[in-house]
């Protein structure tokens, strides 16, 4: 089993200058975030789709935090929309009832909910965890996809540093990338 976001520790900056437009944190999202969606740990380098910020609490709910950089996700756009104005306790101050919602993938309770197996599908760790999973329909998504093309992309990324002369390397080269054009064209067609 391995944390959503692998080794990557997703940390929103306190010192981020204060923004009167939300989107115009998407530059220091994306750093904070490390390239990665919030909720189900997609890199910027697999997708096509390019990733949005989301408001953890919802706009709907809670009007004040529309522009309050902790109150917002790096997100790739399937997890975004997936989520979009659900809150189920109503409260802008308590995202879960121990059943129901969701938490702030920034939080180190994150990984007490979900994580993921070792051939990448996403599950749930407790009631709040399978919740998400429904919510982001992490089970009707192809996850274990996503994850395989994740890891070939850094097996992509090794090669190339590696000496393309070699022909071992090079017929290694070829397989992984045959694979990654394989695994995004199922990606393209599934809207991932």
């Amino acid at each position: 089993m391995a944390r959503i976001h692998g080794n990557k520790i997703l940390k929103r900056r306190s010192n981020v200058q204060v923004q009167s437009d939300y989107h115009n944190y998407l530059d220091d999202l994306r750093t904070d975030f490390k390239d990665t969606c919030g909720y189900c740990g997609k890199t910027t380098t697999i997708t096509k789709n390019a990733f949005e910020i989301d408001h953890f609490v919802p706009k709907s709910i809670d009007e004040s935090r529309i522009n309050d950089y902790n109150n917002l996700v790096y997100s790739c756009y399937q997890c975004n929309r997936k989520k979009h104005n659900k809150w189920p306790t109503n409260d802008p101050n308590i995202p879960n009832n121990g059943i129901n919602g969701f938490v702030d993938p920034t939080s180190n309770e994150y990984d007490l909910h979900i994580e993921r197996t070792e051939n990448g599908d996403i599950i749930g760790l407790s009631e709040v965890g399978r919740y998400m999973i429904k919510a982001f329909a992490f089970d009707k998504r192809p996850m274990r996809e996503l994850w395989q093309l994740m890891k070939l992309a850094e097996e992509k990324e090794r090669l190339l540093s590696c000496n393309a002369k070699d022909p071992e390397t090079f017929k290694c080269w070829q397989e992984v990338a045959n694979q990654i054009d394989q695994l995004l064209n199922f990606m393209f067609l599934k809207k991932e």
